[in-house]
């Protein structure tokens, strides 16, 4: 049998509590960290997935984003640009950026489980971030297709140039 050690303390670990191993030093229970192999405590394994699975979740929006890049550049209207988006530790976007005469861009976030693109307007003038919603209910609006999300977000952009020119 292999000698299994704590991850945290370094300890060898040769008790048994309820059937599983435990660790006198921490006091906890160890189980495996598929991942990595090691022993650590359940929380630490349940954090542990949950990073993994941010990461797939991350590196599947880099991709999805690189994919429909191209054609959200040719979708969008002349003088308007679309580029890929990330924040550190944050999923990858398409942003659209209106031209330079309104301060607000759309960013479409890439579909994640059974839902499709979604679309968020970001105004900077005033400040106020939101997502565009379904007709008729408060749940954020969903796009099968990149170019229904793409017509969205140059219509929200529109929308927000209208209200600032209005301002003016």
């Amino acid at each position: 049998m292999t000698d299994i050690v704590c991850s945290r303390c370094q300890t060898l670990s040769r008790l048994w509590r309820h059937g599983l191993r435990w660790c006198e030093a921490c006091e906890i229970y160890l189980v495996n960290d598929a991942g990595t192999g090691r022993w650590v405590s359940f929380a630490d394994r349940e954090q542990r997935q949950r990073a993994a699975e941010n990461e797939r979740a991350i590196a599947k929006a880099v991709d999805l984003v690189d994919e429909h890049l191209p054609e959200v550049q040719r979708l969008v209207p002349e003088g308007w640009a679309a580029r890929r988006h990330q924040t550190d530790g944050a999923r990858c976007t398409v942003a659209i950026d209106a031209p330079a005469d309104v301060n607000a861009t759309s960013y479409l976030s890439p579909p994640v489980g059974r839902f499709g693109w979604y679309v968020r307007v970001h105004n900077r003038t005033t400040g106020m971030d939101f997502p565009l919603y379904t007709d008729g209910g408060a749940r954020a609006a969903s796009f099968d297709t990149i170019e229904a999300a793409v017509a969205a977000a140059v219509e929200a952009l529109r929308v927000e140039s209208a209200k600032e020119a209005w301002r003016r």
